[in-house]
C-alpha cells in the first residue's frame, strides 16, 4: 500500500508539472490567436488623411474596440500590468473594477495614476463632483514656479511619448485585417493612454501658460532686425519686475523649435536670468536665406550687442547649449564682445572636426543634416525618421565604388552644403573664418565650461577647443566635465545605460542644465562651485563609481605607459610590449581596397562585447595587469608606417579584455595619413618609405581596469561604409573611384611605433 501511494504521488506530481508546463504554452497560444477586425476599423487605421490623435478622438474607434476587448480571455487580461488593466476597464467602463483600482484609498496609496483618476472621476462617474478643468486648476494653484516648470515638462514629455508609442503601434498594423490578442491589448491600452493624456493636456496647457504670465513676460517669437538688415527670431522669457535688471542666458541655434525654446528660456528665468533663444538667419520669421555655419559668429556677436542695450539687461550675457549650439558659442567668442562674460558649450561641434569631417576624413553619419535644417523654416524631422533609407545609401555608395562626391546623385537630391564641405578637405580659411584659430584663442579670457562624454561623437571637437585654448592661453579659465555620456546625454540628463553599458550610480548625478547655471552663478556671483566641477578636469571613472578632479588635461595624459608593437609572430594575436624592440621589425597588412565585402576599422555599436570581435586589422595584446589600474585620458604618441601608395586612412580600436573574456571598448580612431602632421596642408607619403604619423585628436575615456585585465590594440586601415575610402592615388579622395584601387594596399606597421596610454596605478579614493 505504501509503495502504491508513492507511485500515485509521483504520478500526481508529474501531472502537475505537465500542467504547469502546458499553462504558459496555452496562454501564449491565446495571445497569438488572430482576431478579425471590423471593416470600418480597418479603414480607419489605414486612412492616410487622419492623424494619430484623431483616431483616439473617434468614437467609432473605441466602439469598434469594445466588443473585441469583451472577448479577451481572462487568463490574458489577468497577466497584464496594472496600468493596462486600468486602460481596458476604462474602455469597458467597468465601474466596480475601476473603483477598486483608482479610488480605493489603500490601492490609491500603492499606485501613481493621478491623471487617470482625474479623468475617470470626471468622465466615467455618473455624478462627478468636479469638472476635469476644476480638478486640474486645483492641482496647479499651489504650485511654485519651479513646481509648475516640472509639471509642465512632465506633462509635455508624457504627451509626446504617448503619441510616439501609439504611432509606432498603429504603423506596425496598418493595412492588416487581423490582430492577435496581445496586439489588440497593446493598441487598446495605448489608445486610452493617449485619450487621457490629451484630455488633460488640452485643459492644463492654457492654465499653465496663464499661471506663468503672473510672474513672467513670455515672447514666443519676437523679430529682431540688426542694423545690417539681418533678421532673427527670438524667444524671450523675463521676470515682470521692471525695477531690476538681469543677466541674460542666451542660446543661438539653427534648430528652430518654439516650444523647446520656451522651455529653455523658462528654465533660465527660474534661475534668475532673462532667458533668450535666438534662431539663425532665415529661420522662423526671418526672411533671410538659411546659411548654416558661415554667419553664426558675427550674427551672435550682433545679437549680444542688441541684448546688452535692452532696458531689462544688466549688460552681461552668458551663452550655453550643446552640439551646434556649442559651436555658435565659440563662433561668438571669436568676435570678443565685452558683454559676453562666460560660455558653457557642451558636445560642441566644429565644422572641420567631428561631422562631417574627422581628422580630414569625410563621414556619412550626418549626411542628411543639411536637409534637416534647410528644408523649411523650422526643422524637417522626417529626414532622420527613415533610418533604413540612409543606411541603404551608405551601403550603396560603399559597395558601388563610385566617387564619394556622387553620394547626392545616388540619393537623388543635390546636397549643396555637403558638397561645399567636400570642396574643402583641408582645414583651410573656409573653416578658420568660422571658429577661433591659432592666436585668436590667446585673446579669449572669459571663463569656459566644456561638457562632453566618452561616447559623444562630438568629443574630439569639444576637447580640441580646450586644448587650443590652453595652448595659446596657458592661463585660460577653462574647465572640462566629462563622463560616460553620448552626444545626447552629455547635453541633458543621463540614461541608465549607454548601449549595453550600465552607468555607475554617481554618473547619474550629472544634470547638465543645473550644473551649467550653478557654474554661471559661481562665475558671476561668487556662488559655490558645482560639486562636479571642482577642478579644471573633472571625470567619472567607469567601474569605480567615483568622480575625479585634476589640474589639467595635459597633466592627465602625460602620466601613463608607453607601449610598442612586439616583434611579428605566427600567433593570432601579436604582443603589445613596454620595451621598444631591437632590431626594428614590421607587421605587414595587405588590404584589397576594391573588395567591398570586407569592412575595416568598424566602430561597434555596443560598448561591451562577449569576446574580442573578428578584427580585420593587426591585433596587439598586452600582458595581464597584476593589480587594479586606472585608464584616464586619451591615447597619444605616433605610429611608423610605410605603404606602396601615396596616402592611406588609418585607424584603431582599443579594448579592455576583461578576465571573464568580455571586451570593453575604450577608444576608436581614424585619421588621414597625409594630414596627420598638418590638418591644413596635405603632405603625401612617398611610396615604400617609412613615415612617422602622430596620433591626433584621439578620444578620452576613464575606466577602472581590474586585476587580470589586458589591453587589445587593433591597428587597421579605415575602409568601411561610414566614411570615404582612400585609394591612395594622391588625388582628392572624394573623386577617387574603385577603379583607382589597382594593386592591393601593402601597409607595414613598424615596431618602434609608440602608443602612450594614460594608465596609472589605481587610486581607490576620488580626488
Amino acid at each position: 500500500m505504501c509503495i502504491l501511494s508513492k507511485i500515485i504521488a509521483k504520478v500526481i506530481a508529474l501531472i502537475a508539472i505537465l500542467l504547469a508546463m502546458a499553462l504558459p504554452c496555452s496562454i501564449q497560444a491565446m495571445e497569438e490567436e488572430s482576431i478579425s477586425l471590423p471593416t470600418s476599423l480597418v479603414d480607419l487605421l489605414c486612412a492616410d488623411d487622419i492623424n494619430i490623435t484623431q483616431i483616439t478622438d473617434s468614437e467609432l474607434f473605441f466602439s469598434q474596440l469594445l466588443p473585441l476587448i469583451k472577448q479577451l480571455p481572462n487568463e490574458i487580461i489577468s497577466k497584464q500590468s496594472n496600468r493596462i488593466r486600468i486602460n481596458l476597464n476604462l474602455i469597458l467602463q467597468d465601474s466596480e473594477a475601476l473603483n477598486a483600482q483608482l479610488l480605493d484609498a489603500e490601492q490609491h496609496a500603492k499606485t501613481n495614476f493621478t491623471e487617470y483618476q482625474k479623468w475617470y472621476i470626471t468622465q466615467i462617474q455618473t455624478t462627478p463632483p468636479l469638472t476635469l478643468r476644476q480638478l486640474i486648476s486645483n492641482k496647479l494653484n499651489p504650485f511654485s514656479n519651479a513646481a509648475l516648470y516640472r509639471y509642465e515638462n512632465d506633462l509635455n514629455n508624457a504627451y509626446k511619448q504617448t503619441r510616439q508609442k501609439f504611432t509606432r503601434l498603429i504603423n506596425e498594423v496598418r493595412n492588416t485585417k487581423t490582430l492577435n490578442n496581445q496586439q489588440l491589448i497593446q493598441i487598446a491600452s495605448s489608445a486610452m493612454d493617449l485619450k487621457i493624456i490629451k484630455s488633460v493636456y488640452v485643459i492644463a496647457h492654457p492654465l499653465i501658460q496663464k499661471k506663468w504670465q503672473e510672474d513672467f513676460i513670455i515672447e514666443p517669437a519676437r523679430l529682431i532686425k540688426t542694423v545690417q538688415g539681418v533678421e532673427h527670431t527670438a524667444t524671450i522669457v523675463r521676470p515682470k519686475n521692471i525695477d531690476k535688471s538681469y543677466t541674460t542666458a542666451f542660446q543661438f541655434t539653427i534648430y528652430a523649435d518654439e516650444s523647446r525654446h520656451i522651455k529653455t528660456a523658462k528654465y533660465a528665468a527660474l534661475r534668475g536670468y532673462v532667458g533668450i533663444v535666438v534662431n539663425s538667419r532665415g529661420k522662423r520669421l526671418s526672411k533671410n536665406k538659411i546659411e548654416p555655419w558661415v554667419n553664426e559668429g558675427i550674427d551672435a556677436h550682433r545679437i549680444i550687442d542688441w541684448i546688452s542695450k535692452q532696458s531689462w539687461s544688466d549688460g552681461q550675457v552668458v551663452m550655453y547649449g550643446g552640439s551646434y549650439n556649442g559651436y555658435t558659442q565659440w563662433a561668438a567668442a571669436k568676435y570678443k564682445h565685452p558683454a559676453l562674460k562666460a560660455i558653457a558649450p557642451y558636445a560642441a561641434a566644429h565644422p572641420a572636426l567631428g561631422l562631417p569631417m574627422e581628422n580630414n576624413v569625410f563621414l556619412t553619419a550626418n549626411y542628411q543634416w543639411g536637409f534637416h535644417v534647410t528644408n523649411n523654416k523650422t526643422m524637417d524631422n522626417s529626414e532622420y525618421a527613415n533610418r533604413a533609407h540612409w543606411s541603404n545609401l551608405n551601403k550603396t555608395l560603399f559597395t558601388s565604388g563610385r566617387a564619394f562626391k556622387d553620394i547626392d546623385k545616388i540619393e537623388g537630391r543635390p546636397n549643396p552644403l555637403f558638397q561645399k564641405f567636400l570642396s574643402h578637405p583641408s582645414f583651410d580659411d573656409y573653416y578658420k573664418s568660422m571658429v577661433p584659430y591659432g592666436e585668436e584663442f590667446a585673446d579669449i579670457t572669459l571663463p569656459v565650461l566644456s561638457i562632453t562624454g566618452y561616447f559623444d561623437g562630438g568629443q574630439i571637437s569639444a576637447i580640441h577647443y580646450m586644448n587650443e585654448h590652453y595652448k595659446y592661453n596657458p592661463r585660460a579659465n577653462h574647465s572640462l566635465l566629462i563622463g560616460p555620456y553620448d552626444h545626447w546625454t552629455a547635453q541633458a540628463l543621463p540614461n541608465s545605460h549607454v548601449t549595453n553599458y550600465k552607468l555607475d550610480p554617481v554618473a547619474l548625478q550629472k544634470d547638465t542644465e543645473k550644473v551649467v547655471f550653478e557654474w554661471f552663478d559661481h562665475v558671476l556671483n561668487n556662488a559655490p562651485v558645482p560639486d562636479l566641477v571642482k577642478n579644471k578636469v573633472n571625470y567619472q571613472l567607469m567601474g569605480n563609481n567615483t568622480w575625479h578632479h585634476v589640474d589639467s588635461y595635459e597633466q592627465l595624459n602625460q602620466q601613463g605607459i608607453d607601449f610598442y608593437l612586439g616583434n611579428p609572430s605566427k600567433s593570432k594575436y601579436q604582443s603589445l610590449v613596454k620595451q621598444k624592440p631591437n632590431p626594428i621589425a614590421q607587421h605587414t597588412q595587405v588590404v584589397d581596397l576594391a573588395d567591398r565585402k570586407v569592412q575595416h576599422n568598424i566602430d561597434y555599436m555596443n560598448v561591451i562585447l562577449p569576446e574580442l570581435p573578428d578584427e580585420t586589422g593587426v591585433v596587439f595584446v598586452s600582458d595581464e595587469f597584476e593589480q587594479d589600474m586606472q585608464y584616464a585620458g586619451a591615447p597619444s604618441g605616433h605610429v611608423f608606417i610605410s605603404i606602396n601608395k601615396k596616402d592611406v586612412d588609418i585607424g584603431f580600436n582599443l579594448y579592455q579584455l576583461m578576465p571573464d573574456g568580455q571586451t570593453f571598448h575604450l577608444a576608436h580612431y581614424r585619421s588621414r595619413a597625409s594630414y596627420a602632421n598638418n590638418s591644413s596642408k596635405r603632405q603625401l607619403l612617398t611610396p615604400n618609405q617609412k613615415a612617422k604619423l602622430p596620433l591626433v585628436n584621439t578620444r578620452m575615456t576613464a575606466r577602472k581596469l581590474i586585476k587580470g585585465s589586458k589591453l587589445a590594440l587593433v591597428l587597421d586601415v579605415n575602409k568601411n561604409e561610414h566614411a570615404q575610402v582612400n585609394m591612395g592615388t594622391g588625388k582628392d579622395v572624394s573623386v577617387e573611384t574603385i577603379d583607382d584601387a589597382k594593386e592591393p594596399l601593402i601597409l607595414n606597421w613598424f615596431t618602434d611605433s609608440k602608443i602612450h596610454l594614460p594608465i596609472t596605478l589605481m587610486n581607490n579614493s576620488s580626488k
